[in-house]
């Protein structure tokens, strides 16, 4: 046994990661943990155009946005206008999102222990990390399906590998381009995300200019908008909402554009850390979150009206982007074609990338680096993150007929709560200040200890937003065309409702139950995030990857990953 047990020391001391021994703090903090240094925050704000460009917007989800705003009984101008209330209101909750890291540097976890507690903020960044999976899962298929119509374009025998897989949801071929994506997001993954501000803007401006292209293409070969924009209830067989139910359709479509997003905004700091200055976050949030999602959305609407045109013997309604140029390359079926179809192919696999390896995966290597900072860093938490999209089977999750993605996409019933409490504990409550080194303690000494780490104001806050909205979530999820007179109108207006009334009662909770220390700050720059501070003793140096810090014992390496 000794052996043995020398070998798993041995093998702990080298997956370790390297603590910060600069920080007299009394948790494990390490180079991605700790409040950033100026030298790794090279974001401006056209840096963050991109960003929001290819995460927020210009990808196979922003192409989707209208499919289901129009299975609610809205024609195709009512549902782009709830796009555009929608995602204007969405830029501005993004800037109140994203705040305390373009102010204080901090990631999203470090946030959470604020307003829930030292130990408290497990439950938040619990659900967090869930959604990570599920979205890095899902949305590393689209972009495997993009990759699988590159490939068709390339050897039309790809399609041969015809062979059912998992009960049939899914084929040999799109098994393999599924795996061929996951190889490809890897290397992507060893960069830092301050290093990915240029290919976010290279990325941008290439699917911007494919999505722009694809419709000038699809109107001027189908002749106009398509039979879409001409009979919306005809093509579509969903009967048009008149009356009241317009009304709560177009209210419904309100809700479901913010929770479609609502994991993103939730989780801004952990990008808006990286901002050179408060202020650079603002532009790309306020203009690229509504006029980005409006435009792709519109463009994705016309271009599914247009193949509903031309291609009428398609059995369904083509909204997904390589849907639609699968159809293109099979019906035009000519050289031009397939070159066409595969270079868009291309912009849509650089912006999956995007989703997958900035606004998923590395956000849950943030995460995961803050929940256990000894054995994780961002890039193998996103690492982590990737692999773990096999045990996920979105091939399963997207082809059955469950509903499990209309249960995950409605988690606004539990975000809106979460984004109540945190807004009104931060911006009412703290006017906007943090106390950073008591966010890395671990005893009573710190002012985020409150009740042995919990803050039990935001846990009876969450649940008397939440726990009315449960039952239209279910109802939803098992008979979702029915209404439910009550719950089913509590639902339709989650979002709206489950951050308003937590924070109400978070507030109440604080005038009869007063936070100490509301207003607290550290009286010196303590972690260098303000200014130019020396290299000390375990920080990170700005010319190195590697982290100045304890001896390592002879012989042993410690793996900078």
């Amino acid at each position: 046994m000794a052996p043995e047990t020398s070998f798993i020391s041995r093998l702990g001391r080298r997956i370790e990661v390297k603590r910060d021994t600069d920080t007299d703090v009394d948790i494990y903090v390490n180079k991605d943990t700790r409040p950033l240094p100026p030298s790794r925050r090279p974001y401006g704000p056209w840096h963050f155009v991109g960003l929001w460009m290819v995460t927020g917007s210009f990808n196979v989800g922003g192409w989707t946005t209208g499919s289901s705003l129009i299975s609610l009984g809205l024609n195709v101008w009512q549902s782009m206008l709830t796009v555009i209330i929608a995602h204007t209101f969405v830029g501005f909750v993004c800037i109140a999102g994203g705040h305390p890291g373009a102010k204080w540097h901090i990631g999203f976890p470090m946030w959470m222990k604020q307003n829930w507690g030292i130990w408290g903020y497990l439950f938040p960044m619990a659900i967090r990390v869930f959604l990570s999976f599920v979205w890095t899962a899902t949305n590393t298929w689209y972009g495997s399906q993009c990759l699988k119509v590159l490939l068709t374009c390339i050897w039309p025998s790809f399609l041969n590998l015809n062979t059912k897989l998992a009960s049939g949801a899914m084929q040999v071929s799109d098994f393999v381009a599924f795996v061929l994506y996951v190889l490809l997001c890897l290397p992507l993954m060893w960069f830092k995300p301050e290093s990915y501000k240029k290919p976010f803007l290279a990325a941008s401006v290439i699917v911007a200019t494919t999505v722009f292209v694809l419709l000038v293409w699809a109107t001027k070969r189908a002749g106009g908008g398509g039979a879409l924009l001409a009979d919306v209830s005809g093509v579509s067989g969903v009967a048009p909402a008149k009356g009241s139910a317009l009304g709560w359709a177009f209210v419904a479509a309100i809700t479901a554009n913010i929770g479609g997003i609502a994991t993103h905004m939730w989780s801004q700091s952990d990008y808006t850390r990286y901002a050179r200055k408060p202020g650079d976050q603002v532009l790309a949030q306020l203009v690229m979150v509504p006029l980005g999602t409006i435009v792709v959305a519109c463009v994705g609407l016309v271009c599914t009206s247009c193949a509903a045109t031309l291609y009428p013997q398609e059995a369904t309604l083509l909204w997904q982007p390589y849907a639609f140029l699968d159809a293109v390359r099979r019906y035009e079926d000519s050289g031009g074609a397939r070159a066409g179809v595969a270079l868009a192919s291309v912009a849509f696999v650089l912006s999956q990338f995007g989703m997958v390896v900035a606004s998923n995966s590395v956000v849950a290597g943030i995460d995961l680096a803050a929940l256990l900072p000894r054995w994780f860093t961002v890039r193998r938490g996103g690492y982590f993150t990737v692999a773990f999209a096999f045990a996920m089977q979105p091939w399963t999750l997207l082809n059955s007929a469950t509903s499990f993605l209309t249960v995950v996409g409605s988690f606004n019933v539990f975000l809106g709560p979460l984004m109540g409490v945190m807004f009104a504990d931060y911006f009412l409550l703290r006017k906007t200040t943090v106390k950073l080194t008591d966010l890395y303690g671990s005893g009573p000494q710190s002012i985020y200890w409150y009740a042995k780490g919990w803050n039990i104001r935001a846990a009876v806050a969450w649940i008397a937003g939440a726990w009315f909205l449960i039952p239209g979530l279910a109802q939803r999820a098992v008979v979702p065309k029915d209404i439910c007179p009550g719950w089913t109108r509590l639902y339709q207006l989650s979002w709206f409702l489950g951050c308003i009334v937590p924070g109400l009662s978070y507030l109440l909770l604080d005038y009869f139950w007063p936070i100490q220390d509301k207003l607290a700050v550290d009286d010196d720059d303590y972690f260098g995030t303000f200014g130019d501070s020396p290299i000390m003793r375990g920080s990170e140096s700005p010319e190195s990857d590697s982290v100045v810090g304890e001896k390592v014992a002879p012989k042993e390496k410690v793996l900078d990953i």
